[in-house]
């Protein structure tokens, strides 16, 4: 009887092992060596509100590009002084439009189009009879992505790079709690003139298929909370929670002394 006893034990504690297991392990269903379509890389594009860095060098005439970038305001008591300064970048505001006014060149379009895209048309316009050898840099600032829920470090992440994937996102944000749910992880994301919405469940290897696999400016990420999370925001839900956890422990272990005690 007491060999019985024991693997009612080893095989409770085992089914419960695997079920916490398959709870919280990431990329569960993955094997060794095994290839996963992945969503093909997209490249940032610039969005009305952008903040963007556009810089004219030019090598032949370096004294003269100061008059093609915008220079650096800064404020003083009293007055409003223009300069430039190797630690300082002035920034450009994407309009409504997807507009940027450039010194020279005027207003140029640059909202959809890829920081690539985006260097060569303004470098083509500046090499049209402006300045021949002009280089044109583009940097994208102040591009964010914002993570909610049950992570460790909740808030706005900011990323110059043209891609950041979700992954690499819930690791800046110290990973998951042990109370968020892995299978329940919800992206928001701009399109045009609506927010569309997508669920995503870390445990799988399908996750790196999802569009939203790589994120863009402006996504939300939000880790929802699993149940047990949940109960214990009212104390009501958590005490009958608790209250039946040691009610089914002591049936439980009743059970088993009649068993033992029984021989």
């Amino acid at each position: 009887m007491k060999k019985i006893v024991f693997l009612l034990l080893a095989t409770t504690l085992c089914l419960t092992g695997c079920r916490t297991k398959e709870k919280v392990l990431y990329f569960q269903d993955l094997a060794n060596g095994e290839t996963i379509p992945t969503k093909l890389l997209e490249t940032i594009k610039f969005q009305p509100g952008d903040k963007v860095s556009i810089i004219v060098s030019s090598a032949a005439t370096p004294e003269h590009v100061a008059r093609y970038n915008l220079p650096v305001i800064t404020q003083q008591v009293g007055a409003t002084t223009a300069r430039s300064s190797n630690n300082q970048v002035a920034l450009y505001t994407v309009d409504e439009n997807g507009d940027v006014e450039i010194p020279s060149i005027g207003k140029q379009k640059i909202g959809g189009l890829s920081r690539s895209e985006a260097q060569a048309r303004i470098q083509s316009l500046f090499r049209n009879g402006i300045l021949n050898d002009a280089i044109v840099t583009v940097t994208p600032y102040s591009q964010y992505v914002t993570v909610m829920g049950e992570v460790k470090n909740p808030g706005r992440y900011e990323f110059s790079r043209d891609q950041m994937s979700i992954t690499e996102l819930l690791g800046l944000a110290g990973d998951l709690t042990i109370q968020g749910r892995r299978d329940r992880i919800l992206v928001l994301r701009q399109e045009g003139g609506e927010t569309k919405s997508y669920y995503l469940d870390i445990r799988s290897k399908n996750i790196m298929s999802s569009p939203v696999y790589y994120l863009k400016q402006n996504d939300i990420v939000y880790v929802e909370p699993n149940r047990m999370r949940v109960g214990q925001s009212t104390n009501n839900d958590n005490s009958i929670r608790q209250i039946s956890m040691w009610i089914s422990i002591a049936s439980f272990l009743t059970t088993i002394g009649v068993l033992i005690f029984k021989d």
